[in-house]
């Protein structure tokens, strides 16, 4: 069996993502089958870790958020995963930073 055969996800999407990024001109064979393995690997932990605050069998966003947010080692991904907020929540924030936004241009 050939080792792309090994992997759940498709060596042809992660090429397309590697390639988007400006500083990669070149991905080996080698490189490509162990950035996607590694992803693979990235994957199972983070659902591992979210399936440990599950009170159901079920996996959702809530729980992966709630892993990102609290966990040192997933901080680069906590503008990518927030906690989910309501309507009520958001208005209540944006009117806050409203509010500091009109005090410190007052204060000028």
């Amino acid at each position: 069996m050939s080792k792309s055969k090994e992997l759940q996800l498709p060596i042809s999407r992660i090429r397309t993502i590697m390639k988007s990024s400006p500083d990669v001109e070149n991905i080996s064979q080698d490189a490509l089958y162990l950035i996607t393995r590694a992803t693979e690997l990235f994957i199972q932990y983070l659902a591992r870790e979210s399936y440990k605050l599950c009170e159901t069998k079920e996996l959702d966003y809530k729980q992966l958020a709630e892993v990102v947010q609290t966990s040192d080692n997933m901080m680069f991904l906590r503008e990518i995963l927030p906690r989910k907020i309501t309507v009520k929540e958001y208005k209540s924030i944006m009117e806050k930073k409203k509010e500091n936004k009109d005090e410190d241009e007052d204060s000028d």
